[in-house]
């Protein structure tokens, strides 16, 4: 079963209807540098509306420790999300009260994989600055070597412009999980509906 992870929540509304919905995780984001940012305040109230059996994840960016375990002990993480320049002693030093993800890309891949196979995780991304490039997506030949990795029974998660019309390709590899943020935006920080329904449907339903 491939598992969803729901990013930039921002809402309560689009949480508690993300969570109906089967997803898996929520991803609230705590770098200011984002548009999705999230205050702690207002993710505490929203996470403590969520059931049990959903992971919140904090999304951070070459912050302070001091700053990450503050936020993750204060709203109720389950697990930490880093797409900076965080080393490998910086990410084990949440391990093992938290889950730790290490966000990747495809400039340095070989070298990151080496560096951090021993995080819980590995999410494979596109540079934020590509992000803003209409219909940027992961490739062919990035998938390709994506799914070397899997073979290596390694826990990979994918990202980076996914949407309900291009997951199929991701889908075909069988990463660990997905994580999907603009693709299924009506407007920055608000989900659409129908959108994210119809992307956790296509994951379900094929990783059944």
């Amino acid at each position: 079963m491939i598992r969803v992870k729901i990013c930039g929540i921002t809402n309560l509304e689009d949480a508690l209807l993300a969570e109906q919905l089967g997803a898996d995780a929520l991803g609230f984001i705590f770098t200011k540098k984002s548009p999705r940012y999230i205050r702690p305040a207002l993710a505490k109230k929203i996470i403590a509306r969520l059931g049990p059996f959903i992971s919140k994840a904090g999304v951070f960016m070459n912050q302070k420790k001091e700053e990450v375990s503050d936020i993750a002990s204060s709203v109720g993480l389950d697990l930490l999300q880093f797409h900076g320049k965080e080393t490998v002693t910086y990410c084990n030093q949440f391990m093992p009260q938290y889950k730790v993800v290490k966000v990747c890309f495809p400039d340095y891949l070989a070298e990151t994989i080496l560096r951090y196979q021993g995080l819980d995780a590995l999410m494979f991304d596109i540079p934020f600055k590509e992000k803003k490039k209409e219909k940027k997506t992961l490739s062919a030949d990035f998938l390709k070597f994506i799914k070397t990795q899997i073979k290596k029974e390694k826990k990979v998660i994918l990202s980076g412009g996914l949407d309900s019309t291009n997951i199929k390709n991701v889908i075909k590899i069988s990463p660990y999980g997905v994580d999907v943020a603009s693709g299924i935006e009506e407007l920055v920080g608000k989900k659409d509906k129908k959108a994210m329904k119809k992307f956790i449907e296509r994951v379900k339903n094929v990783s059944s």
